[in-house]
């Protein structure tokens, strides 16, 4: 009887608490559904003019929204935001801060009743300079966007027309798009051809355009796209050659002329066009980039002529333009690293201050696609007839607010095409003439990682990864800039790998202790009451569950910190210890360029052989030695994974050969004892 009725107890126990268990979750449930229903009707726009809606810090416009922006102090402006140029939902955002011309210190969408005579004047200059900009920006996009056809009822652009339009024919076009052509014509000139806008039909080739983004596959070069490489086929020589001849690239007053009458503006295509079997292609400008930064600056002028100070405007992240920060002092920019992304949070690598400037941005690291091993990215360079492969992966330069951001996007595609040796004339040139800094990520053949610019050192913002990164332009004995080939990264003072390894092992020996700990105190109870024993079992499968949970979360945190640290190939090296325990660089390869440097000047004697076999690169190291003759020969794979690998060597038992596994991730080595070479991943 009392066993009955303990069990019965036990169970109405049960039941009891089994039941407040599930009116805790429905609880748990039903708040959860009233904290997302209030998110949502506090970010709902539902906004008519004077009429106060559910969120008093938010307005939706036509094509555009505004929102309050606070310190803690309160309401100090209002942002904008739009999405712009044809279908590629480019961002442009917009801030405007109080200063002498304005006071921003009211929620954008507060009913007019709530405000006073002067905010009410102010919410509706906001909102009707807000409508104006969007309007400003549509009608640049409608000159110059290459899509816009006529298909979707939109009217044909000036840049559209042009594109049709065959050699000796003339095509009236907007003052706007005559002023960027005339810009591009400038920069053209300047740069001595790096930038120019007339390689899109190379642009196009290689997949980087609107049309190729929508994959509207019609015109007999178009590739399919490969889901599973994520990249496209090499485009055939025959089109790389023909839209890459200098006078179907030819961007000169000659080839391209400007002219203007009675307040009309007109270009006229003087280009013959390609022939590729039978078939005709006529050249074609794009004038995308330069929109955005030609964006900037007619906002940047909006605001001039209305006395407003306090302000930044981004055009796509890539074409900004600064002037005073809310407290009427400077802005700090942080470029982002370009060789690390993390699905939370990308890490900056350097920045400056800036006040009252125009800065515009390019990379190479963004819109790209790798086909055998080899990336290939937006920015051509129109005299190889591809994709440029200069090691320079990101750029920005900071120019005085008198420097068109029109210019700057121009500019920095030009220095992205010409390379390390030609940025560095540029700063004792271009760059110094005009007042303009630049900060540049470029990588090494042997995967270094630099940053070039012209700024002191101590100038700069330093980011997240700045140490990472070999400072690598000086100042000679003349004053002028220079490339520093000897600088190095500074050696990183510490390492967190072995603390995150440590904490893992505490956390493991922990979740151990608590299972054994448990296994006692079951025993003991086991001993000492065998009812309670039964009601108290050591292990109850919601603790077994838990116990599995915490280990599964310890081996995911351990996948997700150490499976990060793995990464493809980048560069390959190869260093002989034969004469020091620092090595000398005998070789080295750029995977993502397909592109070697052989170290023939070397102290040990080594020659070195480079043969190329569909996407194999064979490298043969060899010398004669005490009257003996050394080799090694390493073969590099290029593919989707890529891969090094020993495949013959002097020695008889060939250890580098037979003991050592093909290197497919960076940091690891093959080591050919006898000849002392030892071959690195990166």
């Amino acid at each position: 009887m009392f066993t009955l009725r303990y069990r019965l107890l036990i169970l109405f126990k049960n039941v009891k608490m089994s039941l407040l268990m599930k009116k805790a979750k429905l609880l748990t449930i039903l708040i959860a559904l009233i904290a997302v229903l209030s998110l949502a009707s506090a970010v709902m726009p539902a906004f008519a003019e004077d009429v106060s809606s559910r969120n008093i810090y938010y307005y939706q416009g036509q094509g555009f929204d505004l929102q309050s922006v606070s310190d803690s102090n309160g309401i100090v402006g209002v942002n904008y935001r739009g999405l712009y140029f044809g279908g590629s939902g480019i961002e442009v955002n917009v801030r405007i801060y109080s200063d002498e011309a304005i006071t921003i210190d009211f929620p954008i969408n507060q009913a007019a009743d709530n405000l006073t005579v002067t905010q009410q004047s102010s919410q509706k200059y906001l909102i009707n300079l807000a409508t104006e900009i969007n309007k400003y920006i549509n009608g640049i996009d409608g000159f110059a966007n290459t899509q816009y056809d006529g298909t979707d009822g939109t009217p044909l652009s000036d840049i559209y027309r042009y594109n049709q339009a065959k050699c000796g024919e003339t095509v009236e076009i907007s003052e706007p798009v005559y002023n960027m052509l005339n810009t591009a014509r400038q920069m053209y000139i300047a740069t001595n051809g790096a930038f120019n806008p007339a390689v899109y039909r190379l642009v196009d080739l290689w997949g980087f355009s609107s049309r190729t983004y929508r994959r509207n596959g019609n015109l007999p070069y178009d590739r399919v796209w490969d889901n599973k490489t994520y990249g496209y086929p090499l485009p055939d020589e025959k089109y790389v050659k023909a839209f890459s001849n200098p006078s179907f690239t030819d961007f000169s007053e000659d080839a391209v002329k400007l002219s203007s009458s009675d307040g009309k503006f007109y270009v006229t295509k003087n280009v013959q066009a390609a022939q590729v079997d039978g078939e005709t292609f006529e050249q074609w400008l794009d004038l995308g980039g330069i929109a955005k930064g030609y964006v900037a600056d007619g906002i940047r002028e909006m605001f001039k002529q209305r006395g407003l100070t306090r302000f930044y405007v981004d055009a796509g992240s890539s074409s900004q333009t600064y002037g005073l920060n809310y407290d009427g002092g400077d802005y700090v920019l942080l470029t982002y690293d370009p060789y690390k992304k993390d699905f939370l949070y990308q890490p900056t690598v350097v920045g400056a201050h800036l006040l009252n400037a125009t800065v515009s941005s390019s990379g190479q690291y963004e819109r790209k696609y790798t086909t055998d091993g080899v990336q290939y990215s937006h920015i051509v360079d129109g005299s190889l007839g591809k994709p440029a492969q200069t090691g320079v992966n990101s750029i920005t330069i900071i120019a005085p607010q008198n420097y068109s951001a029109t210019m700057g996007d121009c500019l920095t595609t030009a220095l992205t095409v010409m390379g390390r040796d030609r940025v560095v004339d540029f700063m004792n040139g271009y760059l110094k003439d005009n007042g303009i800094k630049v900060l540049l990520t470029y990588e090494t053949v042997d995967g270094g990682k630099q940053l070039l610019s012209n700024y002191d050192k101590s100038e700069v913002v330093k980011g997240d990864t700045f140490d990472e990164y070999a400072w690598s332009v000086k100042v000679d004995d003349n004053g002028n800039f220079v490339y520093d080939a000897s600088a190095k990264a500074p050696v990183k003072s510490e390492s967190y790998t072995g603390w995150i390894i440590a904490l893992g092992v505490v956390l493991a020996l922990l979740v151990v202790a608590v299972i054994v700990v448990h296994i006692v105190k079951g025993r003991k109870k086991t001993a000492n009451n065998v009812i309670n024993a039964k009601r108290d079992k050591p292990f109850k499968i919601g603790d077994v569950g838990i116990y599995l949970a915490v280990v599964l979360l310890i081996v995911v945190l351990f996948a997700v910190i150490f499976g990060a640290e793995t990464e493809q190939i980048r560069a390959v090296q190869v260093v002989d210890f034969s004469n020091s325990d620092e090595g000398e660089l005998l070789f080295a390869y750029n995977v993502a360029r397909n592109e070697w440097v052989v170290y023939s000047e070397n102290s040990s004697g080594w020659n070195i052989e480079v043969s190329e076999d569909g996407n194999d690169i064979n490298v043969k190291f060899y010398r004669t030695k005490d009257g003996k003759e050394q080799y090694n020969v390493m073969t590099i794979t290029r593919g989707v994974e890529v891969s090094v690998k020993m495949t013959d060597a002097t020695c008889s038992d060939k250890d580098c050969v037979y003991n050592f596994p093909p290197l497919t991730v960076a940091d690891r080595a093959i080591v050919c004892s006898p000849s002392r070479i030892k071959v690195i991943s990166q």
